[in-house]
């Protein structure tokens, strides 16, 4: 009942954590990272954790270089690596995410490698270079490298060498426009000193010239600018990343990562905005687009659903862009022709990195669905399964329930029945022990003790008693009725019946006259020539003529059991018939014994003992009986004593033989003194 009490407590208790979990979930994760050094782990480096300018914890890195660092989001960390075999290094952590609400987080391990590639004008000072890394809503730490102040960790607001090698070219290019200008205008003055004719050839052909340098210029220049906002947008994101107060990382927002085509892009680039808003295809994008923002992007699946579906109509619109540019490229002619088309491939290019930017963003949703997916169905799987768990614990809870509720009920009537019968044997023992001799009816003729043990309550043994006064003769009995307990009484009824019948009704005192009338009426009472019944009993009788003169003649007769007696100072014994009272025919069908009666000459003071096998046969702990030899020895050593003191020596025997084991039979031993 306890082990299933605990079970359910168990289940109970992990199906109550399952669902409390998440509630009581904190916003901490593990950052798991590796630190190494020309390639080489940083092992056990001590790693310093900052916030704020205060030091919250410290730990060391293992011999791999890796350690495990918990972290809370919406956090701002420094992380110092110090160790006696490298330089001292630096890192900026940066946990903020949009979605405050997100737990369990669990990013992949990181691994930060130093030294910086740095550039020229930090290179004797190493240690300002730093690593920044920002954790986005997906799980992902995007990896940064700033560079800070040695004195206060700030970052420099300089360009970076991408940069700085752009604002070069454009110098060079600057110069060089300056440079072809000085040789126009030495041209022009030679043309001037040239013939008319010859003046407007040359002037034509250096026009035709002056306007491809012009486009080749123009071209480059642009190309420059782009790079160089290109590379001032990088520096600002990089240096605002770089301090610890890296903003968030925002999750997509589709409406301001990419737009639908509109008609100006579509000029733009050379498509025909009817024609392409025809398209069966393009429709059938525009009404998907339009379905999707009618239900407000609710969930982040819809949300990835409509940018994959702006991200075709814009991949379709290129198709047609760069069909269009590759025909008019082979239809341009003048200089303003090809520098259009270079614009138009620029913008191109342009719309193809902001496709591949919505891709990556896409497939970065995609993986965290997927994932949140597979937790959902192994949280649902173990639901499932403690559920089920739970189910069948429970019904096995009730089953033993019920089980146990019958059994106590039957235990309960058992217990009722049980307390009857036991009740209505008890009554029984007071019906046995009307039938067995008072103390005081053997006290007017003699000085007796009696040892009267049942096995039970009820006993299968007795003993019996009469007197006859006009011939001074007593008759005494100790009999063993087959069996003990309630079938042992039955029996000893039936014995006292048979006695109180041959001896006291017909006065047939001889002891083998006793013993063969018993044996005739008890083979009548159970019909054992009929049936196969084999019930009997052992028992010695004695008859105990009292001539006057402190003189006895005793006669005796046992049925499997011998007589003791003490006279001239020792004990003696003679041994029974070997036949019993009762039994089947066919045990008498080899010839039957006739019980012999023998005759003592006995004097005043001597001892008759009459006993069953219980005392005999009775086992110490050792399994060894107590035995013949040992009895006569015991009454040896008390016959001369007083009555009560024989009985208490012989009881305090039994009870230190026996020990601890159980009483396995009926124990009967009387003692007479003549």
């Amino acid at each position: 009942m306890s082990v299933l009490n605990l079970t359910k407590r168990l289940v109970l208790f992990f199906l109550l954590m399952f669902w409390l979990l998440p509630v009581f979930a904190q916003n901490n994760f593990v950052f798991r990272g590796k630190v190494t050094y020309t390639n080489k782990p940083m092992n056990k480096a001590d790693v310093l954790v900052y916030e704020n300018g205060a030091l919250i914890n410290y730990l060391q890195t293992n011999s791999y270089g890796s350690f495990n660092l918990s972290l809370e989001t919406q956090k701002k960390y420094l992380l110092e690596f110090k160790s006696a075999t490298f330089p001292a290094q630096k890192v900026i952590i940066s946990t903020f995410i949009n979605d405050k609400k997100k737990k369990n987080l669990n990013p992949d391990r990181v691994t930060i490698r130093f030294p910086l590639k740095e550039n020229a004008e930090n290179t004797k000072k190493s240690n300002q270079n730093i690593y920044s890394f920002s954790l986005n809503d997906n799980g992902f730490f995007n990896e940064e490298k700033v560079i800070v102040k040695k004195e206060d960790t700030s970052v420099k607001d300089e360009k970076l060498d991408l940069t700085n090698e752009i604002i070069q070219k454009k110098d060079k290019i600057v110069k060089l426009d300056s440079l072809v200008e000085d040789k126009k205008d030495e041209i022009t003055k030679i043309i001037q000193d040239l013939p008319d004719e010859d003046a407007k050839n040359a002037d034509a052909k250096l026009q035709t010239v002056y306007a491809k340098m012009d486009s080749i210029l123009l071209i480059a220049e642009k190309k420059g600018n782009l790079m160089l906002q290109s590379a001032d947008l990088k520096r600002k994101e990089i240096i605002a990343n770089a301090y610890i107060s890296t903003p968030k990382i925002s999750t997509i927002d589709v409406k301001k990562e990419i737009e639908k085509p509109t008609k100006d892009e579509l000029n733009n680039i050379g498509v025909n905005d009817k024609e392409f808003y025809e398209r069966k295809d393009i429709k059938a994008y525009q009404k998907t687009i339009a379905n999707l923002e009618k239900s407000k992007l609710n969930s982040k699946k819809d949300s990835v659903k409509y940018l994959d579906y702006l991200v075709k109509m814009k991949e379709e619109m290129l198709k047609s862009a760069n069909l269009k540019l590759e025909l008019d490229k082979l239809n341009a002619r003048t200089h303003e022709d090809r520098i259009e088309l270079e614009n138009r491939q620029l913008m191109i290019s342009q719309i193809e990195q902001e496709i591949q930017n919505a891709k990556n963003k896409i497939e970065l949703q995609q993986a965290e669905i997927k994932n949140k997916n597979l937790m959902l169905l192994f949280a649902i799987t173990g639901l499932l399964f403690f559920v089920i768990l739970f189910v069948v614990v429970y019904q096995n809870y009730r089953l033993k329930k019920r089980t146990n509720e019958r059994l106590e009920q039957q235990n309960q009537e058992i217990a009722l029945k049980n307390k009857k019968i036991i009740d209505s044997i008890t009554y029984a023992k007071t019906i046995q022990q009307a039938i067995l001799p008072l103390k005081s009816t053997l006290d007017k003729y003699f000085e007796t003790f009696v040892i009267f043990q049942p096995k039970d309550i009820v006993s299968g043994d007795f003993y019996w008693f009469t007197h006859f006064e006009d011939t001074n003769t007593s008759v005494v009995a100790v009999v063993d009725c087959t069996g003990h307990g309630v079938p042992g009484a039955f029996m000893s009824m039936i014995g006292n019946r048979l006695l109180v019948e041959v001896v006291n009704e017909s006065k047939i005192t001889e002891p083998k006259e006793i013993l063969e009338k018993l044996d005739a009426g008890l083979r009548q009472a159970l019909m054992q020539d009929e049936t196969l019944n084999n019930d009997g009993m052992d028992m010695c009788v004695c008859t105990i003529h009292n001539r006057g003169n402190s003189t006895f003649n005793v006669e005796f007769a046992g049925a499997k059991r011998p007589l003791f007696y003490a006279h001239d100072n020792e004990v003696q014994f003679i041994k029974g018939t070997v036949r019993g009272i009762g039994g089947r025919a066919r045990l008498r069908r080899k010839g039957i014994k006739p019980f012999v009666s023998h005759n003592l000459e006995l004097k005043k003071g001597d001892m008759l003992y009459l006993t069953t096998d219980g005392f005999l046969d009775l086992q110490s702990p050792e399994r060894k009986k107590f035995g013949r030899k040992n009895f006569i020895d015991l009454l040896n050593s008390g016959k001369d004593k007083s009555m009560e003191d024989q009985r208490y020596k012989i009881v305090n025997a039994l009870d230190i033989h026996r020990g601890n084991e159980l009483q396995i039979d009926d124990i009967t031993i009387m003692g007479i003194k003549l």
